[in-house]
């Protein structure tokens, strides 16, 4: 070094050198070395590093996801109450209705004539179609399951609807009126 620079091909003083009383465990630093704790959730015993033990309460991420989401202890929890609208979306009976009304409009919006390409009927996890109610749940729960009462709507065009659904139903009803006259002809 020449003046507080380093040269090209310079070699530097402490290549080679070994500081065995400044590493591991004499380091001033050190923080290694397990400590044996006692998960949460299970209640098993664990070990884990000693600079890793800060806000550590689990012995696994399963446990982790456990505790966090389930009942009382998710965010989101509203005291173990569902409405009624979120019990039915997850029955069996709307789950058939609304196979069906995909089924009987071949997987194909209504207004713009979109054909899907993935959706849940399809085995995929998003959807890019949806079975819309003409009739209201909330107006009409009876109707709720009636495959009459569907239509399919591609995402864009459900987006429509929202707080429109009184207006849509007049179209929506000609809509299966033109379709059903025209598959009694056939």
């Amino acid at each position: 070094m020449s003046n507080g620079r380093f040269i090209k091909g310079q070699v530097s003083w402490s290549k080679g050198l070994k500081f065995p009383e400044r590493s591991g465990v004499n380091s001033p630093t050190w923080t290694g070395g397990e400590v044996k704790l006692h998960c949460t959730l299970c209640e098993k015993d664990y070990y884990k590093e000693k600079c890793s033990v800060y806000r550590s309460r689990f012995c696994s991420a399963a446990c982790k996801a456990k505790f966090h989401h389930s009942g009382s202890k998710n965010w989101n929890w509203k005291g173990g109450i569902s409405s009624e609208k979120d019990k039915l979306k997850h029955s069996e009976p709307y789950k058939t209705w609304r196979l069906k009304v995909f089924r009987r409009d071949w997987f194909t919006c209504r207004l713009c004539k979109f054909r899907s390409k993935a959706s849940k009927a399809h085995g995929d996890k998003t959807s890019d179609i949806h079975a819309h109610h003409i009739e209201t749940i909330r107006d009409n729960p009876e109707l709720a399951t009636n495959v009459e009462n569907g239509i399919t709507l591609c995402v864009p065009c459900h987006r429509l609807t929202y707080g429109k659904e009184e207006k849509f139903a007049k179209v929506f009803k000609e809509i299966l009126n033109d379709y059903m006259l025209n598959k009694e002809k056939s």
